[in-house]
C-alpha cells in the first residue's frame, strides 16, 4: 500500500510539473529573458525604428537553456525523469510485495 501511495504522489508531482510547463508557454528550451521590441515612428521623417530590450522573465522549458548545472536542473526533463523512475520503481516494488508475502513482510516492517 505504501508503494502505491508513493507511485501516486510521484505521478501527481509529474502532472503538476507538466501543467506548470504548459502555463508558462510550453517552451522547448528553458529561458531566463524575454525579448521586447518597441517600434517608434518618426513623424517628421516618416521612418520607423525598432528598439530591442531584454527583460528578466523565467520560462520553464523541456530542455536546459545553457550548459550550467543550475540550468540543467531548471528544466522539465530532469525532475520529470526522476519522478517517472520513482513511480515505476514503486509500482514494481508494490507488485512484488503483493506476489511474495516474505518480501511484503520485509518491505513493510518498521
Amino acid at each position: 500500500m505504501k508503494w502505491n501511495i508513493l507511485s501516486a504522489v510521484a505521478l501527481l508531482l509529474l502532472l503538476a510539473i507538466l501543467v506548470a510547463w504548459m502555463f508558462q508557454g510550453g517552451e522547448i528550451y528553458t529561458k531566463d529573458k524575454r525579448q521586447i521590441i518597441t517600434k517608434t515612428k518618426d513623424e517628421i521623417f516618416g521612418t520607423e525604428t525598432e528598439k530591442v530590450e531584454w527583460v528578466d522573465d523565467f520560462r520553464l522549458g523541456l530542455l536546459p537553456g545553457g550548459d550550467s548545472i543550475g540550468s540543467v536542473l531548471l528544466c522539465v526533463t530532469v525532475p520529470g525523469g526522476i519522478l517517472v523512475a520513482v513511480a515505476v520503481a514503486a509500482f514494481t516494488a508494490g507488485r512484488q510485495a503483493r506476489r511474495n508475502p516474505i518480501i511484503s513482510k520485509t518491505l513493510t516492517s518498521k
